[in-house]
């Protein structure tokens, strides 16, 4: 019998290629704990966290606390059997969505290394490529629309631009300057929770009628306020997406009840890939759009969500653009290549 000997966890704070604004702050590095999941028959799975307290509550320090508590928990499972490892996690570490997201990279990398079978494969192996947008900070207008033409310039034909700040005629500012800087490409704001539902549905209108190509607007409203989701879709005309407010199965279910919204951004960091193939089904049985997106992550749990986006084939949207906004970004060799917005997962 194969089974999972040792876990250890470290520390990696990844530098930022330029300061990253968005409505809940601004950061110049990301921190990400690595784990690695050491096998009886020597194969060593790798998986990672990426922490973000206003979303899921956790810390670098709570998620090596979680590893080591679930340690005793794991050891001893067959990662073949990998669904009894999401079990125990989901028992051991209900709290703990992002710990619980590297933990369960690492079975399924576990499980893919043992019988030699690439990741986007483990998924359904349904597209060889995925197309990302690039995303733009809260910045100025005269700096968001450089940034815009430089982008469209690389082969990216969808923008996200981050919104919600304290000054909304500034955000609007930035979107008009984006769209004429790339005029042929979609733009997609994320307000990370800084608008009021009124706010939202204004800055949504105005844009508009200034003819920007605005796809979609994600997350305007704070996370629990889902019947200001539910105002903002019923009063635009372009899909409205959840994020904070979408972080596990029960959450989606709830705002397909509710009919808040049109599209769900599922990001690994929050739901795990149990969660993840859960509201993947949800959704497309509810009809509503699936969007993948990640948190500013380390190469093993950025290619997590490549080969997901890859092996599924069911997003409309993908906003895996992380490893452009790192300085650098060790261990990538044999998870993915990008060639501008094209991600391709190493399929063996």
């Amino acid at each position: 019998m194969i089974e999972i000997s040792k876990i250890t966890a470290s520390v990696s704070d990844l530098p930022l290629k330029e300061p990253f604004e968005t409505a809940k702050g601004r950061k110049t590095s990301s921190p990400a704990v690595v784990m690695e999941m050491q096998l009886s028959n020597g194969v060593t799975a790798f998986g990672a966290a990426t922490p973000v307290k206003y979303v899921t509550g956790e810390d670098v320090q709570s998620v090596l606390s979680a590893v080591g508590m679930c340690q005793g928990d794991l050891i001893g499972l067959d990662p073949r059997s990998y669904r009894a490892v999401f079990n125990v996690l989901g028992e051991a570490l209900p709290d703990d969505p992002s710990a619980r997201a590297g933990l369960e990279i690492a079975a399924v990398d576990a499980f893919c290394k043992l019988y030699n079978l690439p990741m986007c494969r483990f998924f359904g192996g349904a597209l060889d490529a995925v197309e990302t947008d690039l995303t733009i900070p809260i910045t100025s207008p005269e700096n968001a629309r450089q940034l815009a033409k430089e982008a469209a310039a690389k082969g990216f034909t969808s923008l996200k631009v981050k919104v919600g700040s304290a000054d909304i005629d500034e955000d609007i500012a930035r979107v008009r300057a984006m769209s004429e800087g790339a005029p042929g490409c979609a733009i997609l704001a994320d307000a990370n929770q800084g608008f009021v539902p009124t706010a939202a549905v204004g800055f949504v209108h105005t844009l508009l009628n200034a003819g920007v190509k605005l796809d979609m607007l994600e997350q305007p409203v704070d996370y629990q306020d889902l019947d200001g989701l539910r105002y903002v879709t019923q009063h635009t005309s372009i899909p409205v997406f959840a994020d904070e407010s979408a972080q596990t199965p029960a959450d989606v279910i709830k705002l397909v009840e509710l009919n808040a919204v049109d599209g769900i951004n599922i990001k690994l960091m929050k739901s795990g890939i149990s969660g993840a193939l859960d509201i993947i089904a949800i959704c497309r049985a509810a009809q509503k759009e699936l969007m993948l997106g990640s948190m500013i992550e380390s190469a093993f749990g950025f290619s997590a969500s490549v080969h997901l986006a890859a092996g599924t084939g069911v997003f409309s949207r993908l906003d895996l653009d992380s490893h452009l906004l790192l300085a650098e970004q060790p261990g990538t060799s044999g998870l993915f290549t990008a060639e501008g917005p094209i991600l391709r997962p190493d399929a063996g």
